[in-house]
């Protein structure tokens, strides 16, 4: 018995080193993390795959019920927008988050800014040793909102992977497509201008090109707040403190148009 045992395990040992079938590293890398359910949610991280010029390239996956909604970074004059905790993440110097852009959404009579379905909020991870794995953990908290809103928070923990072709990869890279691209105040004169209306704290942007301009998202550091609305081919923006009209402030305007988005800042005086 023990000779025949001996014999079959020196067989086994012969087909492995003759190419029996054996996942490589590649195949075994794990490129989402675990999906964390919410209210109406649901969360998880994904990898693009293998670090590019230095950086891993991932993104937050949030998944929403019909007819649920969560925040952008600036949601308008309500809502919640994502918060990011990376601090226990393991090995990463730096995470750097980025939005799409966003729709104005109605919310029971209020417009905000966010979005009605699947989202991916793309990351850029730069590891602190390139030669080391890195684990990015991930304590995020945001709302989704339906009939009520309510907050969500999903902690989400990933290795990344260091080798093999992520099946997310297409779609991260469209995420990051969708991020508005940064524009100069000297590259946005060419894009946009802005002229003050007879009110006060009110201002009209008069877009210029290239395409048609779809929407604007204005922001501006609290307590500030800006509505911005469709007025013929431009926009009007009105600037708050609180209930009342102010008077000046610095903005970052993301303009959507039909040949992508940008955003750059702006001065409102």
């Amino acid at each position: 018995m023990m000779r025949l045992k001996l014999f079959v395990v020196a067989t086994l040992a012969v087909a492995l080193a003759q190419g029996y079938p054996t996942k490589t590293a590649a195949e075994s890398a794990v490129f989402a993390s675990a999906i964390v359910k919410g209210s109406a949610s649901r969360a998880r991280l994904l990898s693009a795959g293998s670090p590019q010029a230095g950086a891993y390239h991932a993104a937050v996956e949030i998944t929403l019920d019909p007819e649920t909604i969560t925040y952008w970074r600036q949601p308008g004059e309500a809502g919640s927008a994502p918060a990011f905790d990376f601090s226990k993440s393991v090995n990463v110097a730096a995470v750097e988050p980025s939005f799409p852009a966003p729709k104005h959404i109605d919310e029971a009579g209020t417009v905000v800014a966010g979005y009605d379905s699947r989202v991916l909020l793309p990351l850029r991870v730069t590891p602190r040793d390139p030669n080391a794995p890195v684990t990015l953990n991930l304590t995020l908290d945001y709302a989704s909102c339906g009939k009520i809103c309510l907050p969500a928070r999903a902690e989400l923990s990933l290795e990344l992977p260091r080798v093999g072709a992520s099946p997310h990869a297409a779609a991260i890279a469209e995420a990051e497509r969708l991020v508005p691209k940064k524009l100069t105040a000297d590259e946005a004169k060419k894009r946009f201008s802005l002229s003050r209306n007879g009110a006060e704290g009110s201002w009209r942007l008069r877009y210029l090109g290239p395409g048609k301009a779809k929407d604007l998202f204005a922001e501006a550091k609290e307590p500030l707040f800006i509505e911005s609305t469709r007025a013929g081919e431009g926009f009007e923006l009105k600037l708050f403190s609180g209930v009342a009209p102010a008077k000046a402030a610095d903005t970052t305007l993301t303009i959507v148009t039909d040949v992508g988005a940008f955003e750059a800042p702006a001065r409102l005086e």
